[in-house]
């Protein structure tokens, strides 16, 4: 076994009980852990951008990810229009800082630096507040949407490898098929169908296990691709480089990136309404 493959075996035993542990646990722990991974991700998103023609304003997009996870922790206490009130103050902030930078083409720097902003903090951060949600009703969606996530990760791969002949977008990801992808979205179908009969996830109709299915097999999967072109526009291969031979973090959660809000926004404004 290379070192390529025993680092990513020593990922694997320890991350993923890791990680599922503090799914089920959710809480303060859960938000902390997800505040970490939006740091990184967002640092990792800041360096692929950095080079001599830009140079995004780091410290601003920083600051605002601890605001950022504290307002999904505490949702619905702090609300919408808060939120927004903040975001309008950071944006000031950050033409201050970027005027007395004497950096070159500040436009585009100030754009990289809120690109980072929407893309990690603001999409991946709704991930503690799915899991505040499930936690407050006692339903399991943030659990059974990374589940899903993961199996449709494999099926595509899987499925890919052996058929996939047909490549999707190859100037984005060469190696994603039609096969692959198809066979992902079947396998988040048959997840969520098995957690509806089972019961896991409760009051689920035929239409909800419909729109988790494409949320996670087909936007998580476009989650994939975003980042995908997001490195290709750099060229690097991977985000970073600390998860050891898994990439960065930015590869590992860039399909609960997509997933997540899209799942919040669904059972927030359609799933629990009609329940409740």
């Amino acid at each position: 076994m290379n070192q390529l493959s025993t680092n990513r075996t020593l990922i694997n035993v320890i991350g993923i009980p890791a990680i599922l542990y503090l799914l089920w646990r959710g809480g303060l722990g859960f938000a902390l852990f997800i505040f970490l991974v939006m740091i990184i991700g967002l640092d990792e998103f800041y360096r692929m951008n950095t080079n001599e023609r830009q140079s995004p304003v780091k410290l601003t997009g920083y600051i605002f990810t601890g605001f950022m996870a504290a307002y999904y922790f505490w949702l619905p206490a702090i609300t919408l229009l808060q939120g927004l009130s903040l975001l309008a103050c950071f944006i000031i902030i950050t033409l201050f800082i970027e005027m007395g930078r004497d950096k070159l083409n500040p436009t585009r720097n100030m754009g990289i630096t809120f690109l980072g902003i929407m893309y990690v903090p603001v999409l991946l951060g709704s991930v503690i507040a799915l899991r505040n949600l499930d936690t407050v009703y006692s339903t399991y969606f943030t659990v059974s949407m990374v589940v899903a996530i993961w199996i449709c990760d494999s099926a595509a791969y899987i499925f890919g490898m052996k058929w996939g002949q047909k490549k999707i977008f190859p100037r984005v990801s060469p190696n994603k098929s039609w096969v692959g992808s198809i066979a992902g979205l079947v396998s988040t179908f048959i997840v969520f169908h098995g957690l509806r009969v089972q019961g896991i996830l409760p009051g689920l109709t035929l239409l909800d296990v419909a729109v988790f299915s494409i949320i996670t097999g087909f936007f998580g999967q476009v989650g994939d691709f975003a980042e995908s072109l997001l490195k290709r526009d750099v060229g690097v291969k991977d985000s970073g480089k600390l998860l050891l031979g898994h990439g960065g973090v930015l590869d590992r959660f860039d399909s609960i990136t997509f997933a997540s809000p899209l799942t919040y926004a669904y059972i927030t404004l359609i799933y629990y309404p009609r329940l409740f």
